[in-house]
C-alpha cells in the first residue's frame, strides 16, 4: 500500500510521507476493520419530522463539491439525534464510511482515539496528541465519502477536529453554541421543533394502539399535552402503557398528576414502576460524574450485585427507555440524567470512589511504579495484563477525568490523588499537558489538605513533568525543587533529584542545539550535578533497576567514554524492559557521534528506528533522527542531514510533538 497525501483548503495539519532515511509513514492498523455501513433504523413510531429530513436532504445536495455540514437544534428529549439517524438509516447509499460519535464533556483526543479505534487501530498504534489524531484520522479518511453524527457537541473547536476532507462527506452535528462552524465552515442549521399533537398522537398509537387510546380520548389528550411535544417523554410514557396492558389512561395521567409541577413527571412515574434493584441501578447512572458511557461492570461494583444480575437490571431500564444499550457500554439522555441525578444520593461518592480504586489497581498492571503501595499500605494491584490495562484506562479516561473532578469539589481528597496518578500512563507520553497539569494540581491542592506529604510530592512530580512537555522550564524545575524539600525517605529524595536533573538537561541540550553556548553550559552543569547525585543516592538505596535508571541518566551528561561505560552497566539491569533498551541505544548512539565516531553512531541509531516505531516511542526516534542529521552534517552530507531533519519533523507533526516540530522547523530553515 502507498503513501497517501491529502491537502484541503482548510486543514490545520498538512504532513508529506516520504520513503527516504525511514521516513514517515502513515501505517494501517495492524488489523485494520471495515466499519459497518449501516444504522439504526429510526424506531416505529417516529413521526413529524418530514420537513426536517428534507432540509438534511437539501444541505447535502447543494454542497456537491465540499464536505456538507449540518447542526440539528432543539430541546433536549426532542429527537435530534433520531432525526439525524433516520436521515442516514435513508441515505447510506451516498457514503463509504459510517462513524457516530459523542463529545459532550470528553476530551477531543478521546474521540479520535475512538473513531481511529472504528479504523482498527489499538491504542499503541495511535499518536498522543489531538492535532496528531486529527491528522491521522483525516487521512485515513480522505479517499472515502464520510457520514459522520457528532452528538452532543458543546464548541465548534471540538467538531472542528473530526472533520473528514473528501468532497461529498457530511457532518451532521447535535448540539449548541457552535457559531464557529457556521462562519468558518458553512454549517446550516436545522431546528426541531416540539411534536404536534397529531405527531405525538401518531407516537403513542404505534407504541399503545389506536383502540386503546380511542377509549379515552380525555386522557389520551391530557397525557399528550403533559408531555409538551417531547418525544423522550412521549417514548417513556407509552413504554409505561405497553408494560401494563389492561391498565387505563385514566391511572397513568392521574398518577402523573399527582407529581403536581415537577419538572418531569413522566420520568417520576416511570421510576416509581421500576422494580427496587432497578431503581438502584437508575440512581447509579444519575450519579455517575460527566456524561460519559457507562460500563456494565461499573454499575455492578457500585451496588454490589454480580454482572448477571446487573444486566437484567439495566436491561428493564433500556426497557422502559430510560437508558440506551450502545453495544456493551450504556447511556443515558441528558433529560433522564436531570431527573436521575437529584435521587443519586451518597451513591455519587459511591461510583467516585470505585472508580479511583479500580482505576488505581489497574495503572498500576499498565505502568507498576510501587508509589501507591506507600501512599496506601495494603494497596493490591489489579490482574489485567498491561496491554488490558491500559486499553481500559483509555477507555475509561474521560469518566476518570469527570470523577476526579467530582472528588474535588466534594472534598474527598484520597480519590482526587488516586485518580491522579491512575491517569498518569495516559499522559506520560505528553499526549495531554494541559489536562496533566490541571488533574495534578488538584492532586496537590488535595493532598495538602489531606495532610499526605508523599501524595503531593507524586503530584508535584507529575506537574512538573507536565509543564516539561509545555518547556515550561523554570516552573517544572520549581515543581521538583518543592518535591525534594517534601521527600522523607531516600528513595522519594533520589526520585525528586532524578526530575530535577532531567528538567535542567532538557533546556540546556535545547540550549546547545539552538546556538545558546553559555545557557547550555549552565544548564548542563546543573544537569550532572544532579544526576551524579541521583547515582550516588542510587547505590546506596542498592536498588538494581534504580541504579540501572540512574546510570542512563548520568550518561547523557557524561563525557563519552564515562558514559559508554554507564550504559553498558544500565543494559545490564535494564536490559529485560524494551523501552529501557531503546532508550539506552539511542545514547550509546549519541555519545559515539559526540565522540566524533560519526559513522558508528549514525549506524547505531538507524536501526534502532524500527524497534522503536514498533513500541510506539516516537520522542525517540525523532530524537535518532535528529541526532544522524547531526552526525551527517559533521561530515558534510548537508542534503542528507536535511532529509533526517525532514523524517523527524514528519513525525513530531504526526504524532502531536508540536515543540520538538517547531525546533525542526527552525533547523530546515537553517540547512536551506
Amino acid at each position: 500500500m502507498g503513501d497517501e497525501n491529502y491537502f484541503d483548503g482548510q486543514a490545520d495539519i498538512v504532513v508529506q510521507a516520504r520513503d527516504v532515511y525511514g521516513g514517515v509513514h502513515f501505517h494501517p492498523p495492524e488489523q485494520p476493520v471495515v466499519p459497518a455501513l449501516q444504522v439504526q433504523a429510526p424506531p416505529v413510531h417516529y413521526r413529524n419530522n418530514e420537513s426536517q429530513l428534507n432540509a438534511l436532504t437539501r444541505i447535502h445536495d447543494e454542497a456537491a463539491d465540499r464536505v456538507a455540514m449540518a447542526i440539528v437544534r432543539g430541546a433536549p428529549g426532542s429527537g435530534r439525534t433520531t432525526l439525524c439517524e433516520t436521515w442516514l438509516h435513508r441515505h447510506l447509499d451516498r457514503f463509504d464510511r459510517f462513524f457516530p460519535v459523542r463529545l459532550g464533556h470528553r476530551a477531543g483526543a478521546d474521540v479520535l482515539a475512538e473513531l481511529l479505534a472504528m479504523l482498527g487501530y489499538r491504542p499503541d498504534e495511535m499518536p498522543g496528541s489531538l492535532e496528531a489524531r486529527s491528522a491521522m484520522w483525516r487521512i485515513r479518511t480522505a479517499k472515502y465519502r464520510v457520514a459522520l453524527l457528532v452528538d452532543d457537541a458543546l464548541s465548534a473547536a471540538e467538531v472542528k477536529a473530526l472533520l473528514p476532507t473528501h468532497a461529498g462527506s457530511y457532518v451532521l452535528v447535535v448540539g449548541s453554541g457552535l457559531t464557529g462552524l457556521q462562519t468558518r465552515h458553512s454549517a446550516r442549521e436545522v431546528e426541531l421543533e416540539p411534536l404536534s399533537h397529531e405527531a405525538a398522537l401518531g407516537v403513542l398509537t404505534e407504541l399503545v394502539g389506536e383502540d386503546r387510546l380511542a377509549a379515552e380520548p380525555g386522557q389520551r389528550d391530557e397525557l399528550i399535552r403533559i408531555c409538551a411535544g417531547s418525544a423522550a417523554e412521549l417514548t417513556v410514557a407509552g413504554a409505561l402503557l405497553a408494560k401494563s396492558p389492561n391498565r387505563p389512561l385514566q391511572r397513568l395521567v392521574a398518577r402523573i398528576r399527582e407529581k403536581g409541577a415537577l419538572a418531569s413527571p413522566v420520568f417520576d412515574v416511570a421510576y416509581e414502576r421500576l422494580t427496587e434493584p432497578a431503581q438502584a441501578a437508575y440512581r447509579v447512572f444519575g450519579a455517575h460524574p460527566g456524561d460519559g458511557d457507562v460500563r456494565l461492570e461499573t454499575v455492578a461494583a457500585v451496588l454490589g450485585f454480580d454482572e448477571f444480575d446487573t444486566e437484567d437490571l439495566v436491561q428493564e431500564l433500556v426497557d422502559a427507555m430510560l437508558v440506551e444499550d450502545i453495544g456493551g457500554r450504556y447511556r443515558m439522555s441528558a433529560l433522564a440524567r436531570l431527573h436521575a441525578a437529584p435521587l443519586a444520593g451518597e451513591l455519587s461518592a459511591a461510583v467516585v470512589g470505585y472508580y479511583a480504586k479500580q482505576s488505581l489497581a489497574i495503572a498500576e498492571n499498565a505502568l507498576p511504579r510501587g508509589w501507591a503501595g506507600k501512599v496506601w499500605p495494603g494497596f493490591t494491584a489489579g490482574s489485567l495484563s498491561a496491554e488490558d490495562a491500559r486499553t481500559w484506562l483509555f477507555a475509561e479516561h474521560a469518566n476518570l477525568v469527570a470523577a476526579a473532578e467530582a472528588a474535588l469539589l466534594d472534598g474527598t481528597h484520597e480519590d482526587v490523588i488516586r485518580l491522579a496518578m491512575a491517569l498518569w500512563p495516559v499522559y506520560k507520553d505528553g499526549g495531554y499537558p494541559v489536562e496533566l497539569a490541571a488533574v495534578s494540581q488538584d492532586a496537590v491542592q488535595a493532598a495538602q489538605a489531606g495532610s499526605l506529604p508523599l501524595a503531593e510530592g507524586l503530584a508535584r512530580t507529575q506537574l512538573g513533568f507536565a509543564r516539561m512537555q509545555r518547556r515550561e522550564w523554570a516552573a517544572a524545575q520549581e515543581q521538583f525543587s518543592a518535591v525534594v524539600e517534601l521527600a522523607a525517605t531516600p528513595e522519594e529524595y533520589a526520585s525528586a533529584v532524578e526530575a530535577l536533573g532531567l528538567a535542567c538537561f532538557e533546556p540546556g541540550l535545547l540550549a546547545r542545539r539552538q546556538g545558546r553556548p553559555e545557557e547550555a553550559d549552565r544548564m548542563l552543569a546543573q544537569a550532572e550535578h544532579h544526576l551524579r547525585r541521583n547515582l550516588a543516592l542510587a547505590e546506596e538505596i542498592g536498588v538494581p533497576r534504580r541504579l540501572g535508571l540512574a546510570r542512563m541518566h548520568l550518561a547523557k551528561v557524561a563525557p563519552p567514554a564515562e558514559a559508554a561505560a554507564l550504559l553498558v552497566a544500565a543494559e545490564e539491569a535494564l536490559g529485560a524492559e524494551p523501552d529501557n533498551r531503546v532508550k539506552i541505544r539511542l545514547w550509546r548512539g549519541r555519545k559515539l557521534i559526540e565522540a566524533g565516531s560519526f559513522e558508528e553512531g549514525a549506524a547505531e541509531l538507524a536501526e534502532l528506528g524500527p524497534v522503536a516505531e514498533r513500541l510506539g516511542m516516537h520522542r525517540e526516534r525523532i530524537a535518532a533522527l535528529w541526532s544522524c542529521a547531526e552526525a551527517a552534517l559533521a561530515r558534510g552530507y548537508r542534503d542528507q542531514a536535511k532529509a533526517h531533519v525532514e523524517d523527524a519533523l514528519g513525525i513530531a507533526r504526526l504524532r502531536g510533538y508540536s515543540a520538538e516540530a517547531a525546533d525542526l522547523v527552525l533547523v530546515l530553515d537553517q540547512l536551506g
